[in-house]
């Protein structure tokens, strides 16, 4: 049975994660040590671990490969190889013409509540065309196109703004959005070449995504949702993953008492109906 850290001590991790403190704390093992815990979780109590993407499976096909009993797991918009310094560790390229940007999706999602923690990093910007994007998102297909939830650590890509942020944004098939909220926007610092761990909890009408001393959070009804996929979209620069991790999870059962000591950091921020233009 896993044991859980008391919530006194994942607390005082995320505290000083926000105000600056212990930073390594947030950031992967180094690429091959896959035996790192996973990143205390604060809004979510972790369960049952649904999936464990180490690296080890091919992708980058348009035929999904099974992953964990029904979930498959598809790259098929961008380019995907083995990186050279570790076979585990897959990289992103994309180039003018291929299309959307480089996708990972993981389908056959049965869940409402989770977490996902991702390892990954940026690569260099070394053309005109290149952006630094990452985001986790879960839909809920083909009864929804669009997002139910999009976490966005986005230093460079003008699809939206740029920032750490939280998203829902609903279309028709047709792709004409019915809605889209801007639902947090915060500031983003992040450097090139650096391995971040990224960790979105969604739990009943709550997100709340961190990576580093970065910090987004929402409460929206239409979280609530159902989720059937989780994907990873990355920007046009290389970018690499090194680990997913996707688990089940329940509300913490001190969440509620502790809330407004882990988001004060935050600048506050109001949910609003979303209307960027790309220049």
């Amino acid at each position: 049975m896993r044991r859980f850290l008391p919530f006194t001590v994942l607390l005082l991790g995320s505290c000083a994660l926000l105000t600056g403190g212990a930073p390594q704390t947030t950031l992967a093992a180094k690429p091959g040590k896959l035996s790192a815990p996973p990143i205390p979780t604060v809004l979510a109590k972790r369960g049952n671990l649904i999936l464990d993407d180490d690296g080890s499976l091919d992708r980058g096909t348009k035929k999904p490969t099974p992953i964990a009993g029904n979930i498959r797991l598809r790259a098929a918009a961008g380019d995907w190889k083995r990186s050279v310094a570790h076979p585990n560790i897959w990289r992103s390229t994309w180039k003018p013409g291929m299309g959307h940007t480089p996708v990972t999706a993981y389908q056959g999602l049965s869940v409402n509540n989770f977490v996902v923690e991702v390892t990954f990093r940026y690569g260099d910007t070394t053309e005109p065309w290149h952006t630094q994007s990452f985001r986790i998102a879960a839909d809920q297909r083909p009864q929804i196109t669009g997002h139910i939830v999009s976490a966005w650590a986005n230093p460079k890509n003008d699809f939206i703004e740029s920032g750490f942020l939280l998203q829902h944004i609903r279309k028709t098939p047709e792709k004409k959005i019915l809605e889209d909220l801007l639902l947090d926007h915060q500031p983003i610092n992040v450097k090139p070449n650096t391995w971040y761990t990224a960790v979105l909890e969604v739990v009943e009408d709550e997100a709340l995504f961190r990576m580093g001393t970065h910090l987004a959070y929402a409460q929206h009804q239409q979280i609530r949702r159902p989720k059937n996929l989780v994907s990873l979209t990355m920007g046009t620069a290389w970018h690499e993953i090194q680990r997913v991790r996707i688990w089940q999870a329940e509300k913490h059962p001190e969440w509620e008492q502790r809330r407004h000591l882990v988001l004060k950091s935050r600048i506050p921020y109001t949910a609003k109906i979303h209307d960027y233009r790309q220049p």
